[in-house]
Parts: structure tokens; C-alpha cells; sequence
């Protein structure tokens, strides 16, 4: 099966709704609701989304975009049995190539991934490896040959440590994949989940209930987190990972990206003059809802719900409307 820039095939296509469904079903076998900086429903989110971008760049940068719709389905497939980072006489474990190790967070469901996991010995290795391997084994049973699998491979490899041999479809999904957790709306998502759950463990710890205060204090929270905190988050970005990014067209992507972030948080400070109304209807709304919605929730959903029932039962402004079509956009992989 020679590698070439050819469409997916029908029996690709096929193919690629299975893995999407055994992916789906890898994150569900995990009860834990957060390990680390994700909670459970973030993760298949997130891989479909990087899938999207890659797509997007390496159209741009000639590469392979066959293959890449595999590995980049896959890429994340192991990620789930990262626990916390392995410690030794004080120091934290390194592999060969220096990064931290984690200790395997045993899943308590098994299916087809954690068995080839288990046959393969991957334990205490890092998720690009480990997911190179379930990857080779996965589309080796599918009948994809030893050049097509070895290339996912490297691709899966190369989405944390890309190096100077790195396809041009590997680096696409190394920039999607950084891209989509630090730079745009959907790590701004990430950021009220994350900023909202460490708020929740510090309340639990003195014993206070986060929905009470934020039911007194929604303004002045948010007043707070929009004006002071998102701003230079959002510029640290700009300056601390546009550069790292090994393409030319990621590296747009992400500035276009930061870009609209800053405009989109700077209507969401103009909507304070009239709070009560925008927190219903506005840019401000939306925000609400993420902040208080923080069940194991899923942007994928949130945003077919935003889309469909509440613009209907609501009647949102023109400015919340841009920024529903905003996310979309971008989980669309289209900027």
C-alpha cells in the first residue's frame, strides 16, 4: 500500500469511523473525572480538533494527508493512562530522550487498545511512544503494510519531539497539536475548566460551596478574570509559542488566532456596561455558561446546544452569535 497524497479510499473512510469509535470509547474506560490538566470528556475533543487543524496546515505545506488522518486520530490514543509523574530519590523520572515519565493510571474497563497495551509492554512509557505502537498494531490489523504504519508511527512520534527528518505532515501535527491546547478559543475554553476546577479544590479544601459564591459574585469574578488575567495569558502565548511552532503556516494560524482572542475578550470588557443583560444574551453568556457548567463537559457538545436550542430560546446578541461562529471555525480546524 504505497504512501501517496491519494484521497481517502472508501475503505479508508470506513476504517477511520471505527478508530474514531474505539478512541471515543479508549477515554471512557478511565472513572477519574480530571487526571492532570484534562478532564475525561476533554480528550476525545481535543484529538478530533488537532485532527481538524492538521489537516488544514499540511494541505498548506504539501503533506501527507492520508496518513496524517490516522496518525492524527490515533496520536492521543494511550494518553489516558498517564498518571502522576514518577518521582525517584526526589527527582522525576526521565526517559531516554528526557521527558518525565508517568506511572500508568490503570483503566477499569479493558477493550482492544489496553489489551494490545498490556501484549505490547508499554507500561511506564511516554504517550507518543506507546501510541506509536498501538497505532502500528492497530492499522497492521487492518491490513495497512509496513511502510503506511511506520510512517503513522513517526508521525505519532514526532507530535511531542519533532525533529529535522520530521515530515511535513508529522510537524502539521505537532503545531495543530500545540496550537489547539495553548493559542485560540479552545484553549480559553481550557482555561476557565482548569482556572475553574482549581477554584473548586480550594473551596472543597476550606469547605465553602463555589456555586454559592459565584451566584453572589459572577460580576466581579469575571470582571476580574477577563480584564486582568485572560489578557496576559493571552499575550504569553503570542510570545512564549508562536516560535515554537515548526511551520510557516502554523505560525499564522496561531497569530491569526491570538488575534482574535484579543478582540473577542475586549468586547467581552465592553459588555460589563450593561452586565445583567449581555450575561444573558452576550458574549458574556457564553462565558456563564462555562464557568457554571462544569460537569465532565464537552465543547464538541456545548456548542451544538449554543448553536441550536439556546440562540433559539434566547435571542443572543449579534456579538455572541460571532463568537458561537468563532469556536466553530476554529474546532472546524478552518483558521
Amino acid at each position: 500500500m504505497a504512501i501517496t497524497q491519494e484521497v481517502l479510499t472508501a475503505r479508508d473512510r470506513a476504517i477511520l469511523i471505527e478508530l474514531e469509535a474505539l478512541v471515543r470509547e479508549t477515554y471512557q474506560l478511565w472513572d477519574q473525572t480530571w487526571v492532570g490538566f484534562s478532564w475525561r470528556n476533554y480528550t476525545y475533543d481535543h484529538v478530533m480538533r488537532v485532527r481538524n487543524l492538521a489537516r488544514t496546515i499540511a494541505a498548506r505545506q504539501n503533506g501527507n494527508l492520508r496518513v496524517l488522518e490516522f496518525a492524527a486520530t490515533l496520536h492521543d490514543v494511550t494518553k489516558s493512562y498517564d498518571g502522576e509523574i514518577l518521582m525517584r530519590d526526589g527527582q522525576r523520572v526521565l526517559d531516554a530522550d528526557g521527558f518525565w515519565i508517568n506511572a500508568k493510571l490503570p483503566p477499569v474497563r479493558q477493550n482492544r487498545v489496553t489489551a494490545l497495551y498490556e501484549r505490547l509492554g508499554l507500561t511506564e512509557t511516554v504517550h507518543h511512544y506507546s501510541g506509536g505502537q498501538i497505532a502500528t498494531a492497530l492499522l497492521g490489523e487492518y491490513g495497512y503494510d509496513d511502510e503506511f504504519c511506520a510512517a503513522a508511527r513517526e508521525i505519532i512520534l514526532a507530535h511531542l519531539k519533532p525533529l529535522p527528518t520530521s515530515t511535513p505532515a508529522a510537524l502539521s501535527l505537532y503545531d495543530a497539536d500545540t496550537i489547539d491546547a495553548n493559542i485560540g478559543l479552545p484553549a480559553f475554553y481550557r482555561n476557565i475548566r482548569i482556572t475553574m476546577h482549581r477554584m473548586e479544590q480550594d473551596y472543597a479544601k476550606r469547605g465553602e460551596d463555589l456555586d454559592a459564591y459565584l451566584a453572589t459574585s459572577l460580576e466581579a469574578y469575571l470582571n476580574v478574570y477577563l480584564r486582568e488575567k485572560i489578557p496576559p495569558w493571552v499575550e504569553g502565548k503570542r510570545r512564549d509559542f508562536v516560535e515554537k511552532l515548526t511551520t510557516e503556516n502554523g505560525k499564522a494560524v496561531a497569530r491569526e488566532r491570538i488575534d482574535h482572542l484579543s478582540e473577542d475578550v475586549a468586547r467581552m470588557v465592553d459588555e460589563f456596561d450593561d452586565f445583567d443583560a449581555n450575561a444573558q444574551r452576550g458574549r458574556l453568556a457564553i462565558v456563564r455558561r462555562f464557568v457554571e457548567r462544569r460537569d465532565n463537559p464537552s465543547l464538541t457538545a456545548e456548542l451544538a446546544d449554543l448553536s441550536s436550542r439556546w440562540t433559539k430560546e434566547t435571542a443572543p446578541t449579534d456579538g455572541a452569535l460571532a463568537l458561537i461562529e468563532g469556536y466553530r471555525q476554529e474546532i472546524d480546524g478552518l483558521v
